[in-house]
């Protein structure tokens, strides 16, 4: 985090901030979430307890109605196999009358004798009808209690009926069934006074997921029979499905009147995302809201700190790389950015000033090395032509050659401080050229008249070095070529002076060879002069850090070979 940008720590910071009010909300949505199904639960579940508790008083009462009937002494004596016809005339005007109280809750009352037989029954048409094959007689016939049939078209009024039955019992022996048919218009009457408020329906199926109650709009929101059918078998209590009319429902289900029939309640399920998830929506804008104050932020600290603070390092390079530039924002900036922006401005104009200053002081200090260089070598050349006129005077060629020796050594510093001072850096020489000048000038004050002058070959790399290092192989140059001048070059085919210097990984080899022949033929090199010259030639490698190796080639002359570490690039420093 620490190589973040403010940018994205600010947001970061503001992103923890709202991480609370984040975690409140989505909360928040999750408990009005499950109130919402907890609400719409218990809404099922009251509307299914009043359906029930409706449908177990129809039922109660008609048990009421049953018991009331049989016990009255023609209903009783109606169930034999041959009953008087008077007996069957009292019976039938008490079940229509008994019926005729309750007006469309029932639609048909009969009394049966123990072989289903209806012998006494509310309608003259049912009298001598066969009921033995109805489920309900063979039921009350094994249970002798209180039984609820499946739903049937009854025989004797042309509407769908529910028969409820009890068995009559003389002395412990099964003497027929009392029966009363309760009509679906009843049912469909309790099943609307039971529907809920919020959009709940009621619908009464039985045991095939066939309908038998309920209104219109509660039957349509049934889902198809079959998948009704593997819910009550399985016995769910609830469940979610498509009802027939296509629209989504949640259903609650319990057995009213034993396990015959069924109270479906429904209420719908809102296929809306917005509807359903109604809760979590003000999650999802709070989120969304956050998301917006983050964006805000980015673009603001990107508007307002991130293009001015950037603005001003793009100002500041360019002012460590020396341009003349003015610190003028493209927008206005806020008073702290502005105050950020002036203080920067004020470091570029004190640097430029400062920079300004050691600029006229290098120059002036740069003035001042060049003139010393120059008036150095001024010195050196009035020294050398001393030294030449006091040559002069002297008439023993010994004494003049020790003198000319010493101009030599003169004129090498003379030559040093002269590139010193001409070139860019004063602190630093070039080799080759520096090389090349320095046998140029060794010749001229050398040349012996009628004497053939040896060719120089001169090979070295292009380097710059500084004084430490140039003096000192300025000077071995100096003296070996001195010590081949002095060698007689008339035997040779091409009388020739090499001086080649090579780069060898971290050291530096200089070689200064020639094919002259000494004049004392026997010595590597002359005693006296020689002596001297070969103890500074090594001093001065010594001075370098290397080594010096003198001998002489089979075929005539010398070969000096120094070897040294090569120059440090920071050495002019020292210089």
């Amino acid at each position: 985090m620490a190589r973040w940008s403010l940018r994205s720590k600010l947001v970061t910071l503001v992103a923890l901030a709202l991480l609370p009010v984040l975690g409140l909300a989505a909360w928040q949505a999750k408990l009005q979430e499950e109130a919402s199904v907890w609400h719409r639960t218990a809404a099922l579940g009251s509307v299914s307890d009043l359906a029930v508790a409706r449908y177990d008083n129809l039922f109660d009462a008609s048990r009421r109605l049953l018991s009331a009937a049989c016990a009255d002494e023609s209903v009783e004596l109606s169930a034999s196999a041959d009953p008087a016809a008077a007996t069957v005339g009292r019976c039938g005007s008490y079940l229509s009358k008994l019926l005729a109280a309750y007006p469309g809750q029932y639609s048909s009352a009969l009394v049966t004798d123990e072989q289903g037989i209806a012998r006494c029954a509310s309608d003259p048409k049912a009298l001598g009808m066969s009921f033995a094959d109805r489920g309900v007689f063979r039921k009350v016939r094994l249970a002798r209690d209180l039984v609820i049939g499946e739903t049937i078209a009854s025989r004797i009024t042309p509407n769908a009926i529910i028969p409820i039955a009890i068995p009559i019992i003389r002395d412990g022996t099964f003497r027929g069934m009392c029966a009363v048919g309760i009509s679906l218009r009843a049912l469909a009457q309790v099943t609307a006074q039971a529907d809920g408020t919020g959009g709940t329906a009621v619908a009464v199926v039985d045991r095939s997921g066939a309908a038998v109650g309920g209104d219109a709009t509660a039957m349509r929101r049934l889902p198809v029979p079959a998948r009704l059918a593997e819910s009550l078998t399985g016995g769910q209590v609830g469940f979610s499905d498509f009802g027939q009319d296509g629209s989504f429902y949640e259903f609650r289900v319990r057995p009213v009147g034993g396990n015959s029939l069924f109270a479906v309640v429904s209420a719908p399920v809102s296929d809306n995302p917005l509807a359903s998830n109604r809760p979590w929506v003000v999650f999802f804008l709070v989120v969304l809201a956050s998301i917006g104050v983050l964006t805000v932020i980015w673009i603001g600290a990107d508007r307002w700190c991130v293009r001015p603070l950037r603005y001003i390092q793009d100002f500041a390079d360019k002012v460590a790389r020396g341009e003349s530039i003015t610190l003028s924002p493209p927008r206005p900036w806020t008073p702290e950015v502005a105050s950020v922006g002036a203080g920067v401005t004020a470091m570029a104009e004190a640097i430029a000033s400062r920079e300004s200053a050691l600029r006229a002081n290098l120059e002036q200090r740069d003035h001042m090395l060049r003139e010393i260089h120059h008036r150095v070598k001024n010195n050196l050349q009035m020294i050398s032509s001393l030294l030449n006129l006091q040559a002069g005077e002297i008439r023993s060629p010994r004494i003049r050659r020790f003198f000319g020796d010493a101009q030599n050594r003169v004129l090498t510093l003379s030559i040093l401080h002269r590139h010193l001072y001409e070139r860019s850096s004063w602190s630093l020489v070039d080799f080759q050229q520096f090389i090349s000048d320095l046998v140029r000038q060794i010749s001229v004050v050398r040349a012996a008249p009628g004497q053939q002058a040896p060719r120089y070959h001169i090979r070295a790399p292009i380097m710059a070095v500084g004084p430490d290092t140039a003096i000192p192989i300025g000077l071995i140059v100096t003296e070996a070529v001195s010590i081949a001048l002095t060698h007689d070059f008339s035997k040779a085919a091409t009388p020739e002076i090499r001086i080649e210097t090579s780069e060898r990984g971290e050291e530096v080899q200089l070689v200064i060879e020639d094919n002259g022949v000494a004049r004392d033929g026997g010595a590597p090199v002359p005693e006296g002069k020689g002596g001297f010259a070969l103890t500074l030639i090594r001093g001065l490698a010594m001075q370098l850090g290397g080594e010096v190796t003198i001998e002489r080639k089979p075929e005539g002359g010398n070969r000096v070979i120094v070897v040294f570490p090569r120059p440090a690039a920071d050495e002019p420093a020292n210089a």
